[in-house]
């Protein structure tokens, strides 16, 4: 079954499409007092076009020591069998929407062997 193409950016990573977007997230976070309260974390979605390499990564917000990747499809090299990872803050990263290279640079970190 193909990718649903429509509202996505593409990007080519060593000769294979991968498609990407970002999407504002409402999440609840409990206080100390055990009070919930929204935040809004925005996403960063990347897609094969085979559909075996889906990730989520959660752009961070200032002050953020390192963010989290959620690994969703069955191909990832950097970290086999692990659905969640945390990975340190780039230069990068900060922007509020991330380009083409970032998206490639984040594409390349994952399919390497660590």
């Amino acid at each position: 079954m193909a990718v649903r193409k429509k509202g996505l950016r593409k990007v080519k990573v060593r000769g294979k499409l991968y498609f990407w977007h970002v999407k504002d997230t409402d999440v609840t976070v409990p206080e100390q007092g055990f009070v919930a309260y929204p935040v809004t974390q925005r996403l960063l979605h990347i897609i094969s076009s085979d559909k075996r390499f889906i990730i989520h990564y959660r752009i961070p917000q200032p002050g953020d020591a390192h963010t989290e990747l959620h690994v969703e499809g069955p191909f990832f090299p950097r970290a086999p069998g692990k659905k969640k990872i945390e990975i340190p803050r780039w230069r990068h990263d900060g922007k509020r929407y991330p380009t083409a290279d970032f998206v490639r640079r984040l594409i390349n970190y994952c399919l390497e062997e660590s």
